[in-house]
């Protein structure tokens, strides 16, 4: 078979020319199709899918959390540990790979 044509390129000039080579029966067998697919999805996957739907459904502020503490505020009665505070900043801080 001679196909000819520019090299590389594409072009609505090409030819293709030669003859058919014939292929034995068992070369040109397919393999036959499954009769259904099936997909499989991994614990971890399951267990994201259960955390998204979650997620979907929860408030991005916690409305009572928010009221309590400015409850506290408002009766200067809100006093954090300034140790801990800072502890959970640094810890946070290393955490996401900051080291310096």
């Amino acid at each position: 078979m001679r196909i000819s044509g520019k090299p590389g390129g594409v072009s609505g000039s090409q030819s293709v020319s030669g003859s058919k080579g014939s292929a034995t029966p068992s070369a040109a067998a397919v393999a036959p199709a499954p009769a259904s697919d099936a997909v499989q999805v991994s614990s971890s996957a399951q267990l994201m899918a259960v955390a998204q739907e979650v997620l979907a459904v929860t408030p991005d502020i916690r409305a009572e959390k928010v009221e309590a503490l400015k409850n506290q505020l408002d009766a200067d009665a809100y006093h954090p540990d300034g140790e801990a505070v800072a502890e959970g900043l640094i810890r946070e801080h290393l955490a996401k790979g900051h080291r310096s």
